[in-house]
């Protein structure tokens, strides 16, 4: 292979960023800029029209995390769908009950 090696989810998140920054671009650009370990942990739940991002985490542990990584994400995100694109985090935690 020549070049820099590239990841699925960065080809991915390419492909479909050009068909616009909601939906499947969303879902990639996430896996993307969370990586593969957390992308296992949490999933895009929405992309609203606003520019928000509803993002459900398997504990409460991954949600911390992924509030601490909030701007970093907005950031990777946007470099990949659009400045703009991606304008908050909203992190939703498991019900009580679960860690």
């Amino acid at each position: 292979m020549r070049g820099r090696q590239r990841t699925i989810a960065s080809l991915l998140a390419e492909t479909l960023a050009r068909k616009g920054p909601r939906g499947p671009a969303s879902a990639a650009a996430f896996a993307e800029a969370v990586g593969w370990p957390l992308s296992r942990e949490a999933r895009l739940r929405a992309h609203t029209r606003d520019g928000r991002i509803i993002v459900e985490a398997r504990s409460g542990a991954w949600a911390d995390q992924l509030e601490a990584l909030a701007g970093a994400i907005c950031d990777k995100m946007n470099a990949r769908l659009g400045e703009g694109a991606v304008t908050a985090v909203e992190v939703r935690r498991p019900p009580s009950g679960r860690p």
